[in-house]
């Protein structure tokens, strides 16, 4: 992949989807707290042609854990091929360098090669196939954006079987995030958030505050606040003051 898609490559290797087996299964922290089982390599080591007992040994929260591939040590367990295909059905695709010729409506919204690889069929499963789950918070549906690359992220970003929003792994926005797609804030490859904000936001909010610098956990990962449920009036238990009303051009 590195040779061909270097850009994407480097953004990759810098971000947490370049974590190293090491990094995962031999995390002491994880491994005395909970059991290593077989369900860890569908995200975590999904091409790995084997069991999690033929990968780690002790399978018990006692230590000292290690890999019984030795060559693995350094190898990413969430490669390339984890949410991409190198082929895919259907007719050619069209060159990209087209698409400038192409209006706004009718581009595409993501390459076809996005693809999920699932390690009990040994075979990658295309976005189109993938469904949103329907989240809940309390009773509540939850207003989902329509956005299909999500579904990549839900396969292991999962809640639990009641759909309800953060349990398990889930990290579904409500709040005044709520209908964002996990792509608008997260960079596709490296997952930083830095320039999120910005893409969406003026730099001052309804309230006339900076965005960048509210009490939340983007700007802090201590706050109270958690970016993905955010709500005005966690900020403003007295009331959520009148929005402001900006002369076009002007900062105040």
């Amino acid at each position: 992949c590195q040779k061909c898609h270097q850009q994407e490559f480097a953004s990759w290797s810098s971000g947490p989807h370049a974590i190293a087996y090491r990094s995962i299964f031999l995390d002491e922290k994880h491994n005395t707290s909970r059991h290593l089982m077989d369900d860890c390599l569908r995200c975590h080591g999904m091409h790995f042609d084997g069991g999690i007992r033929d990968l780690v040994e002790p399978l018990s929260t006692k230590g000292p854990w290690r890999l019984r591939r030795a060559e693995l040590m350094e190898s990413p367990a969430i490669p390339c091929m984890t949410c991409h295909s190198i082929h895919r059905r259907g007719a050619r695709h069209e060159e990209r360098r087209l698409e400038a010729k192409i209006s706004g409506p009718r581009q595409e919204r993501f390459r076809p090669s996005l693809a999920f690889f699932d390690r009990r069929s040994m075979a990658p499963v295309e976005v189109a196939l993938l469904p949103l789950p329907v989240m809940r918070e309390g009773g509540r549906a939850v207003k989902m954006s329509p956005d299909p690359r999500q579904a990549l992220c839900y396969q292991c970003h999962a809640p639990l079987s009641t759909r309800e929003v953060f349990s398990g792994d889930d990290r579904t926005p409500v709040g005044v995030h709520e209908g964002i797609s996990c792509l608008a804030c997260h960079d596709r490859h490296r997952q930083t958030t830095r320039a999120s904000c910005a893409n969406c936001h003026p730099r001052l909010s309804n309230c006339g505050l900076d965005v960048e610098k509210m009490d939340t956990t983007f700007a802090n990962r201590n706050s109270r606040h958690n970016i993905h449920t955010v709500k005005c009036a966690d900020c403003h238990p007295k009331g959520v003051p009148a929005r402001r009303v900006r002369m076009a051009g002007s900062l105040n």
